[in-house]
């Protein structure tokens, strides 16, 4: 079984985020420190100064992976996560009983 994380296009995430976001609106860091949208913005366009297309969803994805040593690593020209074989599949988590 093959695992993937998931990506962001800068050119659209930059039409849909100034576009359509309230000022209100904030993220957060992967170590969960708030960004307002004209961060975000910024963050954006500098990935698109960078010539990315695309950008990981995940703090460990990237060139190299932090993840697997069995992934080649993110390609931010545009096909993202090439993923990595994992062993026995993905774990299933029962949630626990209120």
């Amino acid at each position: 079984m093959k695992r993937m994380s998931m990506c962001m296009d800068v050119e659209g995430a930059i039409k849909n985020y100034s576009t359509r976001l309230p000022n209100k609106w904030s993220g957060a860091t992967d170590n969960g420190r708030k960004v307002s949208n004209s961060e975000f913005l910024e963050h954006l366009f500098s990935e698109h100064a960078k010539g990315h297309k695309v950008i990981p969803m995940n703090g460990k994805c990237g060139s190299p992976c932090q993840q697997s040593d069995k992934c080649t690593g993110f390609d931010y020209a545009g096909d993202g996560c090439p993923g990595y074989e994992i062993d026995g599949g993905l774990q299933c988590v029962k949630p626990k009983p209120n």
